[in-house]
Formats: C-alpha cells, structure tokens, sequence
C-alpha cells in the first residue's frame, strides 16, 4: 500500500459515517469517484451517502447511474445530526457554508487547480496532473489492494473508467496517471454496459442548443462566442455538450457557449459560461478565477456562473438577455486579450533573463 492511499485510510478511518458531498453538476467523473469513495468506506465499515446539489440534466448521465445502481441522494437537504464528516470529489473548493461550519472535511481529492478557499481537510489529494478525479481514486483503489466482491469491483471499474473517459474527451487526453488508472481498471470494467450508455442519443433539447449556438456565433481572433438565451435548469449540462461539439467540429482555437439558466423550482436565475479549448497554452482556469471564484477550469476544458437573482423578477426578458449577453462578450474578449498580453510578457520577461544570463557569462569569460 502506498502512501497516498495509507494517508486516505487514515484520515477516513477516524469517523462512523461520512457525507460524499457533489457540489455543482454531478457529471460522471464526480459521481464515479463518490461511488468508489463509498465503496472503500463500506469495506472499511464506515457507512456513508452520496449527495448532489444538482439533478441530473443528460440522459447519458442518468443512464448511467441507473445501469450501475449507483445510489445518489439529489438536492441539498442533509441530516448533520447523522455524519461526523464530509467527504468532496472532483471540485475545485471542499468548503460547503452549510456543512463545514458542523462537521469537518474528511478528504477533499480533485483534478483541477486548488481554490484558495478550500478548507482544511483531513486528506487533500489536488492533482492537475491526473485527467480526472477517477483517475485518482482508482489508484488509490489499486494501491489498497482490496479484495472487493466481484459484483462490486466490475460495477466500481466500470464506473470509473466512464468517469476517466468523460473527462479525458474519450481517451483522447490521457496523461501517464490516467493510463496507469485505465491500464488497472481494464481487467474488471464491463464493456458491454459502457458500450450501451455511450450509445445514448443525444437528447432533442441538446441538438436543438447546440444549433441555436451555431446560429448566434460570434468570432474575436481565434476565439469564438456562442449565446443561447434562456435554458432551464433541467437542460443545463447540455451548455457543455454543446461546448465539446462545437469546438470539435470548427477551427477556433477556444471557445464559450453559454446561457441564462432559470430554475423556477429553486427561484434561481443565473449565467452558465463554459470554455472549451484545443490549445495546451491557454489556462482555462487562470482565465476564469480572473473573471469569478465561482467556476474554474483545466486544461482544455471549463465553466463559470454568475449568480442574477436579483434580475430574474424583470419584465423584459429580451433586454435582460442583451444586456446580460453584450457583458459576456466584452468580458470574454477582455480576458482572451489579457491572457496573450500576460503571456508575451512572460516570453519577454524570459528572453530578458537568458540574455542577462548570457551577458553575465561573457563578462566573465572576458
């Protein structure tokens, strides 16, 4: 056992029973990894539930929970009298207002750049190397060599190799730790049942974003803008579906697709951005921590929101998009100038160097 994973065990083994909290969307990399999380602390006799903030939108997404009988428990109602500790995967921040102030975070494992935040925690695995959090948690999983039930090490396998694919745009952006991860997970997954959530049609409502983004896209050099409109919150993950499919299918070098989301159940309003980009040079998470600590990125892919509350009440909804659209633009245009400008004084601040470096040497060699 290595010791990321006696580190894990450790932390997690000082509690009865633990919340796995999935702040934001619960894509498949997040719920994989709180699948597996549980998984460990079954075996380990912790008991444990898996809760998300947010319903699921994609029926992808929900195929797959329902294939692999993951339980996941939906909104942000939670018993604290019932934990003694919480658990966050795959999100920049484990700082949860309403849980954190009750009891502490047990571990806090992402793939994306840390949060300034964060709050401390019992066990903190943060790293950008890997493509996905699954990817951490599976060789956490290897390295504990657990003799899991058969039926669970296919079910958590599977799992996990889904959530590496989705995040790695399907294996097209593996790093060494993720070919590690898939390299030990290969020999349980069950390919048949992801062969059959991958053959999921995309839902009506998502082709039909994904064509009214195409219709209102809006270029600055070699970035492209595409704005939706209104989306209910039901339908919000196909933002980034649209996202994917767009920056695939042009020549733009990155690219943001986003819209109003409307939650009417909640009475929440507020702005989705998600950024997408084929260029390694571009840090997608620097560019969004300049813009709103709510979102964050990796490389080649991210999101932002913006919170509107306090305008979902007004009577002209064709001016709020206007206006809500012509200030995501010029924001975004702000931030890819500024990150090229940041950018060219890197290179000259490094050309500068070497030369008084080398000037340096000359003087004294003379």
């Amino acid at each position: 056992m290595n010791k990321t994973a006696v580190l894990f065990i450790e932390a997690v083994s000082k509690y009865r029973s633990i919340a796995i909290y999935i702040p934001g969307s619960p894509d498949p990399d997040a719920i994989a990894s709180a699948y597996a999380i549980k998984m460990i602390l079954k075996h380990r006799l912790i008991d444990s539930d898996i809760f998300a903030e947010n319903r699921l939108s994609l029926l992808q997404n929900r195929a797959f929970i329902d294939r692999l009988k993951i339980p996941v428990i939906f909104g942000k109602d939670i018993n604290l009298n019932k934990y003694q500790a919480y658990i966050v995967p795959d999100f920049q921040n484990n700082r949860i207002e309403y849980i954190g102030d009750r009891i502490p975070c047990a571990a806090h494992l992402d793939h994306h750049g840390e949060s300034k935040d964060s709050v401390k925690a019992d066990f903190s695995l943060i790293r950008t190397d890997a493509g996905s959090t699954s990817t951490l948690v599976a060789l956490i999983v290897k390295n504990l060599n657990i003799d899991f039930p058969e039926k669970d090490m296919v079910s958590m396998a599977t799992a996990l190799t889904f959530g590496i694919q989705t995040d790695t745009d399907k294996y097209n952006k593996l790093t060494p730790l993720d070919d590690e991860a898939l390299d030990f997970l290969s020999e349980f997954t069950d390919r048949s049942i992801l062969q059959g959530i991958n053959s999921m049609p995309l839902s009506p409502e998502t082709l039909l974003f994904y064509n009214k983004a195409k219709e209102n896209e809006v270029t600055y050099k070699d970035w492209a803008f595409y704005g939706i409109g209104f989306i209910e919150a039901k339908n919000r993950d196909s933002i980034a579906i649209a996202a994917d499919m767009i920056l695939k299918n042009s020549d733009h070098k990155t690219v943001a697709v986003f819209a109003i989301i409307e939650n009417h159940k909640k009475r929440e309003t507020y702005l989705d951005v998600s950024l997408r980009s084929n260029s390694s040079a571009v840090d997608l998470n620097r560019v969004i921590k300049k813009i709103t600590p709510n979102g964050g990125g990796r490389r080649y892919k991210g999101a932002y929101q913006v919170k509107l509350n306090y305008l979902q009440n007004t009577p002209d909804r064709d001016l709020l998009w206007q206006v809500v659209e012509a200030a995501t633009l010029e924001t975004l245009r702000r931030s890819r100038d500024t990150l090229y400008i940041t950018g060219i004084k890197s290179i000259y601040s490094g050309v500068k160097n070497r030369l008084i470096s080398l000037l340096k040497k000359v003087n004294d060699i003379s």
